[in-house]
């Protein structure tokens, strides 16, 4: 008997159909708490990707508006001659004026060939031809410069032909700004908010 009994035990011992001791899933509790500790996480990571986002979109904005004086001046140097950038309402639409009204950059802009004075325009061959144009920035975005300027135009030695404003303030719902500081040489660069031109 006690053979028989041994016999038993071994064939529940190697039975593929016996339960393991150990279960697997998770319990109620411990996926409450993985839940709990998730929510906490992105409750506290929320606020800072909202900010990491609106500075990101800030620096975006400011780098385009350099792109765009940069652009300004090379091709005066390079077509030898005046080359503008000025403020324009519904660029991206295809607006082809610039827009003196007001002097919130936000708008948009145009770069074309030719002083402020002139017309801008797309017609193939235009002495005015229209190089590059930017639309409206995301509302809530100001750029202001910090004596009002509609135009800037830099002549064929790369120099601007009136003196451009010494800074424009960028802001993104008042939280974030960032300054673009012009150089007498027409120069720009990017600089804190804090520091001075």
């Amino acid at each position: 008997m006690q053979r028989n009994a041994e016999t038993a035990l071994s064939f529940e011992k190697n039975s593929k159909y016996t339960m393991p001791d150990i279960s697997k899933g998770f319990t109620l509790f411990e996926l409450i708490t993985t839940i709990a500790v998730v929510a906490i996480l992105a409750a506290v990571g929320m606020p800072a990707m909202g900010n990491f986002i609106s500075q990101n979109r800030l620096s975006g904005n400011v780098n385009e508006f350099i792109a765009a004086t940069m652009l300004t001046r090379s091709e005066a140097i390079q077509r030898a001659g005046a080359v503008t950038i000025c403020r324009s309402v519904g660029a991206e639409t295809g607006s082809n004026v610039c827009d003196t009204s007001g002097s919130d950059w936000k708008d948009g802009w145009l770069v074309y060939v030719g002083t402020a004075s002139d017309t801008p325009t797309t017609a193939a061959g235009s002495a005015h031809l229209i190089l590059a144009r930017q639309g409206a920035f995301t509302s809530g975005t100001s750029l202001v410069p910090a004596t009002t300027a509609t135009s800037i135009t830099y002549n064929a030695m790369g120099a601007p032909i009136a003196a451009p404003p010494a800074s424009f303030a960028f802001s993104f719902n008042t939280k974030f700004s960032r300054l673009v500081c012009f150089d007498p040489s027409g120069r720009t660069r990017a600089i804190k908010p804090g520091d001075a031109c």
